[in-house]
Parts: C-alpha cells; sequence; structure tokens
C-alpha cells in the first residue's frame, strides 16, 4: 500500500528521496531547506485553503448548465473570449487558479477555455502598468497582443489533442 501511493505521488515520492539524500550527505542543509520548505508551506497553506473553498462553493453556486452554455461547446466563439477576458483578469500566483480551472473543466468547460485561460493569464492586467515602466509600452503592447492572437489557436490545438487522446 505505501509502495504504490509513493509511485502514484512520484513528485512526493522524490522530494522525500533528495531530502533524505541530502540529510545522508549534509544534514545541516537539509535542516536549512526543510525549514525554508515549511515557511513557504504555512505562507500558502491559507491561500490554498482559501482556493478549494472556492471550488467548493463554485460547485453549488454556478450550475453545471450555466457551464456548459458559456464555457463549453455550446457557448462558441463566445467561451473563448471570455476565456481571454477571464485569463487576464484573474489575480494572484498560477498555483491557485489550476484547481479552478480543473472544476470548471470538469464540469462541462471545453479544453480550449482551461487552454486560453492559462495562456491569458500571462498578460495579468493588474502588472501592465509594471510591465510598461519597466519595459515600456512597445514590448508590453507587442507582447500583450500576441499572446492574445496566439491564445485562441493555442487553446483549440490543445483541446484537439485532448479529445483525440480521450478517444483513445
Amino acid at each position: 500500500m505505501i509502495v504504490r501511493f509513493l509511485r502514484t505521488q512520484w513528485l512526493f515520492s522524490l522530494t522525500l528521496i533528495a531530502y533524505a539524500s541530502t540529510f545522508l550527505i549534509t544534514p545541516e542543509r537539509a535542516a536549512k531547506a526543510f525549514a525554508s520548505a515549511a515557511t513557504t508551506f504555512s505562507s500558502v497553506l491559507l491561500l490554498i485553503t482559501a482556493v478549494f473553498s472556492l471550488v467548493g462553493l463554485l460547485q453549488v453556486w454556478i450550475s453545471k448548465e450555466f457551464i456548459v452554455s458559456s464555457l463549453g461547446r455550446e457557448g462558441g466563439i463566445k467561451s473563448l473570449v471570455i476565456a481571454v477576458l477571464c485569463g487576464t483578469l484573474l489575480v494572484g500566483p498560477a498555483y491557485i487558479i489550476f484547481p479552478l480551472l480543473m472544476e470548471i473543466q470538469k464540469r462541462g468547460a471545453r479544453w480550449a477555455v482551461v487552454t486560453i485561460v492559462l495562456t491569458s493569464y500571462t498578460i495579468k492586467l493588474q502588472m501592465v502598468p509594471i510591465e510598461v515602466e519597466f519595459l515600456g509600452w512597445p514590448f508590453t503592447l507587442g507582447r500583450a497582443l500576441i499572446t492574445i492572437a496566439l491564445a485562441i489557436p493555442t487553446g483549440l490545438l490543445i483541446e484537439a489533442i485532448m479529445e483525440r487522446k480521450q478517444k483513445l
């Protein structure tokens, strides 16, 4: 049972092996690494708890029918535009949007929507003024336009790949 858990949780297993190896070679570095990991874990624990709570609320507040009609195939081009807008407006670290996207995909959102949100998330509208300050308008505008222009074809390509994989 433990072996099966470690096989399915390969990243956790690799982390355990890395910590054990480090502890055997340089125990003080392993202790320092563990303390750093514990600090990081405690700082994101509340955020992750909040995100999973929001995922639970999402299941109750937003019907599957609404997700299918707005973000599924029924939504057509509208679903893709909504995905671009949502991606550029989302705030926070990337790891908080993965559970949300997984949930809406399970509830009927198309793979293209998930991919487009992730792709357009790199624009981060609230970060545009800072990006302009450091990198200038030409860079910021060019990057944003290219990202948006490529987000939809990328989403449609990933959707085709995922649907083909599901049929196999």
